[in-house]
């Protein structure tokens, strides 16, 4: 029997609150593989006692909830799209390998943004497991790093709304830095003048128009819900 080191039985348990699965699949169990590789397990060294005891719990609730609100949205499609099984996704390398990548950004974060964007980019690659891989990749990354007020901006430049641009502009040492972030990245375009750029402003960044380039568009797809 294959045991986690650091989790007891008990904290492998879903949460309650959750409905499980109908039945066990092939899928069921490449998760259960992709579940021991997506945690940095075991800890070695001094202080390996303190440090698993703080993390072990964590671990067990937030990765036993994320992989069975995963399962239950593949449930979901699975029913409608044409060749989405549980078989096929249990043999597919890329979705186990993206699924172990966004497993690991799942367990760091307890904000629900971050988690929604996390599971609609899930269900993107479980649809369409080989396209862009490695641009999927780096997206993932994004989602991990990103804090959630990067995703609402990213989203109001999008589609801007004047009362959220007042209140971002309240915001506007966070807002700024976010801005800055997100054009850094490549997911916006800077709007002004290009000798404004780079200078002190005494207007709020958010206060320009800045829309998604062509690849922040492709990353608001990617962790928005299928269509």
């Amino acid at each position: 029997m294959l045991r986690v080191i650091g989790m007891d039985e008990s904290s492998l348990k879903p949460d309650q609150r959750l409905q499980p699965a109908p039945e066990k699949t092939a899928f069921d169990y490449a998760m259960a593989v992709a579940k021991v590789a997506a945690i940095p397990l075991p800890f070695f060294g001094r202080g390996v006692a303190l440090v698993d005891a703080v993390t072990a719990p964590l671990r067990g609730k937030r990765f036993d909830d994320w992989c069975e609100q995963i399962r239950q949205r593949i449930n979901e499609p699975s029913q409608k799209i044409e060749g989405l099984t549980a078989e096929s996704l249990a043999t597919s390398d890329p979705f186990i390998s993206m699924f172990t990548q966004a497993s690991q950004a799942a367990i760091r974060t307890h904000k629900e943004e971050k988690l929604e964007a996390l599971r609609n980019a899930m269900m993107n690659v479980a649809i369409s497991p080989t396209e862009a891989e490695d641009l999927r990749s780096v997206f993932l990354n994004m989602i991990d790093t990103f804090s959630v007020v990067h995703l609402r901006l990213l989203r109001f430049f999008q589609r801007p709304e004047p009362g959220l641009r007042d209140e971002y502009r309240r915001q506007r040492p966070l807002t700024d830095q976010v801005i800055r972030d997100l054009n850094d990245r490549g997911l916006i375009s800077d709007s002004r003048p290009y000798a404004a750029r780079g200078r002190d402003d005494s207007e709020a960044l958010v206060y320009y128009d800045c829309p998604p380039t062509p690849l922040g568009e492709q990353f608001l797809q990617f962790i928005g819900r299928p269509r």
